[in-house]
């Protein structure tokens, strides 16, 4: 269970990716959930909230970066750089001092920084 927890408390990590356009996202999010939760981390899985279809992205995204607010750290799945929402996640997460990885950096509990 290496990195998933700090001080004996779980660590809590946001997963961040492309969802507008990416028809898998829903698989790609469940897969990345599964395997940080096999190895101890406690996740926020966007993909997961249940939002309405008529949803705006703005709505979408205030409510997403509260989500990622409350958490430790955030894994980045290979799509994110083709995702605004994204982009706007790992940077707002950098900003804040909020570790950013690639997921599978957190897997493995490599230190990666996010460009």
């Amino acid at each position: 269970m290496g990195g998933a927890f700090i001080s004996g408390v779980s660590m809590k990590l946001y997963i961040s990716g492309a969802i507008t356009g990416n028809a898998n996202y829903k698989q790609e999010f469940a897969d990345a959930r599964a395997k940080l939760e096999s190895i101890g981390y406690e996740v926020c899985d966007p993909a997961a909230f249940g939002f309405p279809d008529d949803i705006t992205w703005e709505a979408a995204m205030k409510y997403d970066i509260r989500k990622m607010l409350e958490c430790d750290g955030v894994a980045l799945l290979p799509s994110w750089r083709k995702s605004r929402g994204a982009r706007v996640e790992a940077r707002l997460a950098k900003d804040l001092g909020i570790t950013a990885r690639p997921l599978s950096a957190w897997l493995t509990n490599e230190k990666v920084p996010t460009k």
